[in-house]
């Protein structure tokens, strides 16, 4: 991809349109790539030399986009009064209608942002309302839980204007407005998912699903050759869904009738489309279904039934079948929250019930690598764990099921993990030798001689505590594997969030409770007076020690890798040294980096395992992606699963 030296930014949307698909195609051949060659199985030499491979294409890609969108992007967003019409309007109008493909969407959201404040006071509404449905995407696909609110006013101002202004619209601008109440839907569903103000919550879906139903409508009846026009919004899909989160009690007859008619009308496609794919047919024949559950027309047992006949007749396909698109993913969804809804009612069902969720474990996790399953699991999986894993009992059990749906779904993350955890051990190890009294009250000590005799206890909270302190990420897995690029000031705001992220999944599971606080202050300085989140304070936390502890190991892998982080060089070891000086008492923990100074055998090992342990950590990653494919295919290849699935 050229950058044009003589000019800064296009001037038609032609240009524009090419710039931006060209710049897409580069980041997404990367990140196919990447993706693909974590699920390869190559032995690990050849396997860890290709890394290093891909590593320098993402190390050179870096420079190259940064160079370019330092020349057509930030050239104006950093400094706004350079833009002007000529360049503004071809290139909102061209990411208005690709936004929903963009790779990028940090630097789609900046552009939007920086737009926005340049379109106010020429008092063009229209581009506004673009730029509004843009940040709004952007939020949305990035972190649609902490983002809710913000997501929510963007889309809010975006239907007040295109409402407002639907008659002088251009068809495109129509067609490609649907999106605002489609994506603000999805938010809506979401937060039915979470259980959080249903009653407000479905209110707010039936008014945006009949202002969606009613401009939907007139787009219907434009020339249906526009390419805009060949596939829109699934307005009845949504509102029919809501039927999966709710109960009667949450509504009145008049919303249930709405949401039974939707469901109908989506089902009546059924009849209209013979060539519509299976799983298309199964999760709106089940949406359907549970619409009339909560309208009484259809019994627990015959969805239970439902149930049973789907994992006969439908669980191997689904699992085997990594090609399935959405409709694959989205009737898994729907037996899950079926399954959900009905085991508050019949606890006979139980044993069906976590065969259920072992299997949408299994599936989620055997997911392809690729950026849309990013998006798509993100959310999906966020919400099972708050909601389901609660009830699952066995730490060992929640423990493999947590990280298969989080930390294993970004690999860097999951390398980093187990990195952090080792390191931890060392540290830990050599605490517990020379300084046990620091550890005294913890897991119910008194004296040194019970920290040493609980040494295995104290072992095992830490190695856990590290597999888990990233566990957030799992929310903003786009900008975790956003590494051709500098990331964005929102993309840095969206990261920060990751320790709240993971402190309110490990809060909602009373066995795992215990780590919470190690999610939540990984990133705050030992002294409490910087880091995130601010609100967070660290210095009076009961597991100060341990966060201590992750939060210094987090910092040593971060600054030493060399071979996953492609946005930025290693450090070498001695200098890491030095920063720890200079750090401590306040970023570091005084005890931690005196103990690592001058406990020399600690400081070899840890720098053995940051410099030579770090490629059979990655290679270890890399066979345990694999094994649970394998284990997937075993198990069908066995038919061992605990429920009679063939």
């Amino acid at each position: 991809m050229e950058k044009h030296h003589e000019i800064h930014g296009f001037s038609t949307r032609e240009a524009w349109t090419k710039w931006l698909l060209d710049y897409n195609f580069v980041l997404k051949t990367l990140s196919n790539h990447s993706y693909e060659l974590i699920q390869s199985d190559l032995p690990d030499e050849e396997w860890i030399q290709q890394y290093k491979l891909n590593s320098n294409k993402v190390r050179a890609a870096y420079q190259q986009n940064e160079e370019t969108l330092n020349w057509h992007i930030r050239w104006f967003t950093r400094t706004p009064e350079r833009w002007s019409r000529s360049v503004a309007d071809p290139l909102l109008t061209t990411l208005f209608r690709y936004v929903t493909r963009m790779q990028d969407l940090g630097t789609a959201y900046e552009i939007a942002d920086s737009l926005l404040n340049f379109y106010q006071p020429l008092n063009d509404p229209t581009a506004m309302m673009k730029c509004y449905t843009i940040r709004a995407f952007a939020g949305g696909f990035f972190d649609i839980i902490h983002m809710s609110d913000q997501i929510h006013e963007n889309f809010s101002r975006a239907r007040s204007i295109y409402e407002s202004q639907f008659s002088t619209l251009t068809p495109e601008e129509r067609s490609m407005g649907l999106s605002i109440f489609d994506l603000e839907m999805e938010r809506l569903f979401t937060q039915l998912k979470l259980g959080q103000d249903i009653p407000i919550h479905l209110a707010e879906m039936l008014d945006w699903y009949y202002a969606a139903v009613r401009c939907k409508s007139v787009v219907i009846e434009e020339d249906q050759n526009y390419e805009f026009n060949r596939v829109l919004p699934d307005f009845d899909y949504y509102m029919g869904m809501s039927a999966l989160c709710i109960t009667s009690d949450h509504c009145t007859p008049q919303q249930i009738d709405a949401i039974c008619q939707a469901s109908s009308l989506l089902y009546q496609t059924l009849s209209d489309s013979a060539d519509a794919d299976i799983n298309y047919h199964l999760r709106t024949e089940l949406v359907y279904h549970m619409a009339c559950h909560l309208k009484g027309a259809y019994s627990e047992q015959q969805l239970a039934a439902d149930l049973h006949t789907f994992m006969d007749q439908h669980a191997l396909r689904l699992l085997t079948d990594t090609d399935g698109g959405l409709h694959a993913i989205e009737v898994v969804e729907v037996v899950q929250l079926i399954a959900e809804n009905l085991i508050k009612n019949d606890p006979q069902e139980v044993e069906f019930y976590n065969v259920i969720q072992e299997f949408f474990i299994h599936f989620c996790a055997t997911r392809p690598y690729s950026t849309y399953m990013d998006y798509i699991s993100a959310s999906y999986n966020y919400c099972y764990v708050l909601t389901v894993l609660p009830h699952i009992r066995g730490r060992q059990k929640l423990l493999s099921a947590l990280l298969k749906l989080t930390v294993f779904r970004q690999v860097q993350t999951a390398m980093h993990s187990i990195m952090v955890g080792n390191l931890a051990m060392q540290i830990l190890n050599s605490l517990i030798a020379y300084t046990p009294e620091t550890l005294i009250g913890h897991f119910g000590t008194e004296t040194a001689a019970q920290v040493c005799e609980k040494q295995n206890q104290f072992s095992q909270y830490i190695y856990c505590g590290s597999l888990l302190h990233d566990i957030g990420k799992l929310l903003c897995s786009s900008v975790v594997n956003a590494q051709s690029h500098r990331l964005t000031d929102f993309e840095f705001q969206i990261l920060k969030f990751h320790p709240v992220s993971g402190a309110e999944m490990l809060q909602r599971i009373p066995e795992l409770s215990e780590f919470t606080d190690l999610a939540l202050g990984h990133h705050k300085s030992f002294d409490g007076v910087s880091g995130y989140p601010s609100d967070f304070d660290n210095t009076a936390s009961s597991k100060k020690i341990f966060i201590d502890i992750i939060s210094l190991c987090d910092s040593l892998d971060a600054a030493t890798d060399h071979l996953g982080r492609n946005y930025t060089s290693e450090k070498c070891f001695e200098r890491v040294l030095t920063e720890l000086k200079t750090g401590k008492g306040t970023r570091y923990s005084d005890v931690l980096v005196d103990l690592i100074l001058t406990d020399m055998e600690l400081q070899e090992n840890i720098r053995r395992l940051l410099e030579e342990g770090r490629r059979q950590v990655y290679c270890d990653v890399h066979r345990l992606i694999l094994s649970e494919f394998s284990f997937v295919s075993c198990r069908i290849a066995q038919k061992s699963w605990p429920y009679n699935l063939v």
